[in-house]
Order: structure tokens, then C-alpha cells, then sequence
């Protein structure tokens, strides 16, 4: 195909993906989130849509998956055909300021422009790393594809643009259970960061397998505050575990294994 022709279909599906952001605004119209949706599609957002298009990670945008409080995942598609999910960092500062803890004594990351841009920028920068590393180090995640500003293109995790369920929403027994305690630790040791926000709200339960997502709280393990993020990931995931029957380990003693392996290995 032709860069003429390539330009023509990027065109055509950033049209397509405006016509359908018009309609969602009129439906959100009196929702208390509007504000923060309506500034999803601004010009630097579009560019960043159309280089990735022009650089054939996206070839479509099909429709909304999921509205949050800082970012909109819309179901794509590759040129190939492959299913994406297509996360697009809301630029408004509010958002994030409240989470600077998450980025602030990373050492991966430096100096944070505070401009709302900046913020969402860094933030998607930041979660396409940490899927990096974990897809890298063997963790099922959904594997992470590109990112160009505020918006983060990976693999879709779910069938005909509906997402995989919840594991909160499933069946569980003890070798869930031991999955995601394997999870937390090859995290932390294969990886090198503690996911900081686990739950089973953020972990998908899928053809058998266990995904984790969203990581865009995630830090190195070399943050001030990673022990009590991996204190605390453990923790909620032993409450979850617990509320639907099954026997857990000893929190402390899970946070010890980590630790110990760690001095082992590092």
C-alpha cells in the first residue's frame, strides 16, 4: 500500500473514531465525569493516534471498553486483524497529581512535568515499562505493543471487543490462589517492581489463565515506599482468597519469601 494510501486510511479512521467520540460525549452529557471525557480527544491525543496508525499498530478504533477515572480503553484493531486495547491517558492534571507518589523516587523515571500532558504522558510511558518487564520476565500480562504519548496500544485480553472477565467476577480455588502469590514474586524478583494496586479487580481470569493489568501504579522495587505497596498487594489478595473460602498464608511470612529469594538472587 501506497503512503497516499496509508495516509487515506488513517484519515478515514480517525474520522470514524471522532464520530463515535461525539456520540459518547452526548451520552455522557449529564454524567459527573463529562468533563474529565470530554478532553480525551485533544489535537496532541489525535496526533499521537495517527502516528500510530501511520505506524501500523492501530488500523481501527471499534468502540469503548471501559471509562475510568484517568483513562478510556477502547477495543482496535492491527492491521493483521489482532484485537488491541487501546488506552488513552485523560490530560487532565487532577487525575494524576493525587498519584505523583507513584512516580515520584522511582528511579526509572526522572524530573515529572507537571502540565496535565505531562502527566498522562509519563503515566503511559510508565505502565507500558512495567508491562514490559513483567511480560519480559514471564508474568502473563496483556503484552504491551507501543506507546505515543498519552496512549498505550497492547494485546486484548477478551473475545469480539468484550473483556475477559474479572477474576472477582469468577470461580476460584487454591491454585488461583497459589498463581497470583507466584505472580507477586516473580514480580518482584523476575521483574523488578511490586504491581502496587493488585486486586481482583485487576486481574483478568481467561481461557484458564490468570492476567494481570493495569499497571500503571507500579513501581521499581526500588521506590521508598515498594515494601509497603507489596505488603499491601499481598494482603488484599489473601482478603479476597479468604472471603471466598480459600486458606492463605500468613501475609508476613509471603513478604519474607519474596524478600529472602530476593537477597539471593539480587
Amino acid at each position: 500500500m501506497s503512503d497516499d494510501a496509508d495516509d487515506r486510511t488513517s484519515e478515514r479512521a480517525l474520522r470514524d473514531l471522532l464520530r463515535h467520540e461525539r456520540r459518547d460525549r452526548i451520552r455522557l452529557k449529564d454524567a459527573d465525569d463529562y468533563k474529565v471525557t470530554e478532553g480525551v480527544f485533544d489535537s496532541r491525543t489525535l496526533m499521537s493516534i495517527y502516528s500510530l496508525m501511520k505506524g501500523k499498530y492501530i488500523s481501527s478504533l471499534r468502540g469503548v471498553v471501559k471509562t475510568g477515572k484517568e483513562a478510556r480503553v477502547y477495543w482496535g484493531a492491527a492491521a493483521s486483524g489482532e484485537d488491541l486495547a487501546v488506552k488513552i491517558y485523560y490530560t487532565v492534571a487532577s487525575q494524576f497529581k493525587r498519584r505523583l507518589m507513584y512516580i515520584e523516587g522511582d528511579p526509572r523515571f526522572g524530573e515529572v512535568k507537571r502540565s496535565p500532558h505531562g502527566l498522562a504522558e509519563v503515566w503511559a510511558r510508565k505502565e507500558f515499562a512495567n508491562l514490559k518487564q513483567a511480560h519480559e520476565a514471564g508474568i502473563r500480562v496483556p503484552r504491551p505493543i507501543a506507546v505515543k504519548g498519552n496512549v498505550l496500544v497492547m494485546e486484548f485480553i477478551g473475545e469480539g471487543g468484550r473483556p475477559a472477565p474479572l477474576l472477582g467476577e469468577s470461580e476460584v480455588d487454591n491454585r488461583d490462589y497459589l498463581t497470583i502469590i507466584h505472580y507477586i514474586k516473580e514480580l518482584w524478583n523476575r521483574a523488578s517492581i511490586v504491581h502496587a494496586d493488585l486486586s481482583e479487580y485487576n486481574v483478568f481470569k481467561w481461557g484458564g489463565d490468570l492476567v494481570l493489568f493495569d499497571f500503571g501504579s507500579s513501581v521499581d522495587i526500588g521506590h521508598p515506599m515498594a515494601l509497603d505497596f507489596l505488603r499491601r498487594d499481598v494482603e488484599t489478595i489473601n482478603r479476597f482468597f479468604e472471603s471466598r473460602g480459600i486458606t492463605t498464608e500468613n501475609a508476613p511470612a509471603i513478604v519474607e519469601q519474596v524478600l529472602g529469594r530476593c537477597r539471593r538472587t539480587h
